[in-house]
């Protein structure tokens, strides 16, 4: 394996998202904004869909997924970017597989809320409301549980 993260480690992509003064920390803003409104749009379903708000409809946050796909198109290529620049640090963290399984999971539960078929379980919700969290959690935490930060 650490052949792998030495090559992707080589390509000019990583070299430059490690080594410009900006480029990684810009990366790292684009990525918190994208973050920001995929889950802050997953949290307001989540909560509505507990009960939070209860006199709008839930079909009516549907329009809230247009706000979550902004956040889905800022955040995917500021994370690959990150993942790029150290590509050792994330797959060698367990804590990185935990927060896309916990991303994963809401997104698709949010996705069977919005989609308005009988009323929504508050269970589903709330369980959709954790994993939007625990997400938030585990990426905060990779910044603190690495062992390895480059194979080179």
């Amino acid at each position: 394996m650490d052949s792998i993260f030495a090559s992707i480690e080589h390509w000019p992509l990583s070299v430059w998202s490690r080594e410009d003064e900006y480029a990684y920390f810009v990366a790292l803003i684009f990525h918190a904004w994208g973050m920001a409104l995929l889950v802050g749009g997953g949290i307001v379903v989540s909560l509505r869909a507990m009960g939070a708000g209860s006199q709008a409809p839930l079909v009516k946050f549907r329009a809230i997924i247009a706000c979550m796909w902004l956040g889905v198109i800022l955040a995917v290529p500021s994370g690959l970017v990150l993942l790029v620049a150290y590509p050792a640090k994330a797959f060698t963290n367990p804590v990185f597989f935990i927060k896309f399984a916990c991303l994963a999971g809401a997104a698709l539960l949010v996705r069977r809320l919005l989609r308005g078929d009988g009323p929504p379980a508050r269970g589903i919700a709330a369980l959709c409301l954790l994993l939007w969290l625990a997400g938030v959690a585990a990426g905060k935490l990779l910044l603190h549980t690495y062992h390895v930060l480059t194979v080179t």
